[in-house]
């Protein structure tokens, strides 16, 4: 029994890695495809090509990291090092949750140093050589040993919360329940409070001054009947060229965040076409509805770790002696990855939807020329791509593509 488990184990993530390497090249030999007619204007010949040479270097580099990560993966289970892992973590302490965090605190320093390696070839070679790192190296050691600390910090909090769980009702409908209710009460958490907490680490914020921009965003909101509580410029230049904005936060917290670099490549009534898209999120509810799909998917989530910590043959078949709570939460991850390419299909899709919704509700304010100049100037900035393969798009495009976009608002300006 415990071969036939660790073959099964052994095909998930090699199937999952096959599936995610096929997509992959699919949507890569999709490149040469003709170029939508609503779109053709965006690049001229020579910046085309380099956005062409731009996707080929990614892909390879992602075809690569994704072997790494593949092999990296099978040679830890076939070489017996997790059950490794649990006899250094039981040789440094004897309380269970502090043998728990060394546990997966080594994996996870093996995964941190493997991942600093391909980043910052990712950073200084690939996105350096296109234009696009603004990074010193010294903000790149800077950001690495910030996400390291915050992630010993959340993280190994979270997984103290979880032994202590276990530890208290072993895996059961209690621990369930008071865990998912743990998840929801982080995920309320993350939602009011990432802009004002989270981002300040890596990023200062600045309130959009007085100017006719600021004086144009007042009107429209006033328009639209929305109240407009902060709005922030985010200096995201210090790290890339790439531009983007992004709508955060509940109630009083709620604020729209526009990165720096939009403002020498976009007009004043473009700006404020983003600024119409992100507020038709809002109007929408789509934080709200974010929420509740994030929560439904944690629910899920959870009955699948439920599931491998309550199956002893899980650990026994690379190696344990019985049930062990840290591999079981590496397990699950295991599990978690063919499960999540039918759920990124589901999600992917509704994320698409309300993309067209905040479109719509932009274009209905007068702003539908003004959004598609402003999303043909982010595509042109970020090298997005045209022609992706439509089964790449439903699985793993959280916005339409740029061509499907502008086919709806001119359609729906037509209307």
């Amino acid at each position: 029994m415990e071969i036939l488990v660790f073959i099964i184990i052994i095909g998930l993530i090699t199937f999952t890695f096959l599936f995610d390497l096929w997509l992959s090249i699919l949507n890569y030999k999709n490149r040469n495809q003709p170029i939508p007619q609503n779109v053709s204007d965006i690049y001229e010949k020579d910046e085309y090509q380099k956005k062409l040479d731009y996707s080929m270097d990614n892909f390879r580099f992602n075809m690569v990291t994704s072997i790494i990560s593949f092999v990296f993966m099978l040679f830890l289970l076939f070489v017996g090092a997790f059950p490794y892992f649990k006899e250094v973590s039981e040789s440094l302490s004897s309380n269970f949750h502090v043998q728990i965090l060394i546990f997966l605190g080594i994996y996870f320093a093996i995964s941190f140093v493997v991942g600093i390696v391909t980043s910052y070839y990712d950073d200084f070679v690939i996105e350096e050589k296109y234009g696009f790192n603004k990074k010193t190296k010294k903000i790149f050691i800077i950001d690495k040993i910030k996400g390291f600390f915050l992630m010993v910090i959340f993280g190994g909090a979270f997984v103290f919360l979880l032994t202590t769980l276990y530890e208290k009702f072993e895996v059961g409908l209690s621990f369930y329940v008071i865990a998912l209710s743990s998840i929801i009460a982080i995920l309320l958490f993350m939602n009011f409070f990432y802009v004002k907490l989270i981002i300040p680490i890596f990023n200062k914020l600045s309130p959009l001054e007085e100017s006719t921009l600021r004086q144009k965003v007042e009107d429209f909101a006033k328009e639209a009947g929305y109240t407009v509580n902060k709005i922030s410029i985010m200096n995201a230049s210090k790290r890339s060229t790439k531009l983007n904005a992004f709508f955060s936060g509940f109630g009083k917290m709620k604020q729209v965040v526009f990165y720096d670099t939009l403002f020498d490549k976009l007009s004043e009534d473009e700006m404020v076409a983003i600024l119409a898209h992100e507020i038709g999120h809002s109007k929408h509810k789509h934080l709200i509805t974010g929420l509740i799909r994030s929560i439904f998917l944690m629910a899920i989530f959870l009955a699948v770790l439920v599931f491998t910590l309550n199956s002893p043959i899980l650990s026994e078949a690379f190696g344990f002696t019985e049930a062990h709570f840290g591999f079981g939460l590496i397990i699950f991850g295991v599990l978690l990855s063919p499960i999540s390419i039918l759920i990124e299909l589901f999600v992917a899709g509704l994320s698409r939807k309300q993309e067209y919704q905040a479109d719509e509700f932009a274009r209905s304010y007068g702003y539908g020329s003004h959004l598609e100049t402003a999303l043909k100037v982010s595509v042109k900035e970020n090298f997005s791509n045209l022609t992706p393969h439509p089964l790449y798009v439903k699985l793993k495009y959280s916005h339409p593509t740029v061509s499907s976009r502008i086919e709806a608002i001119r359609r729906n300006e037509e209307k």
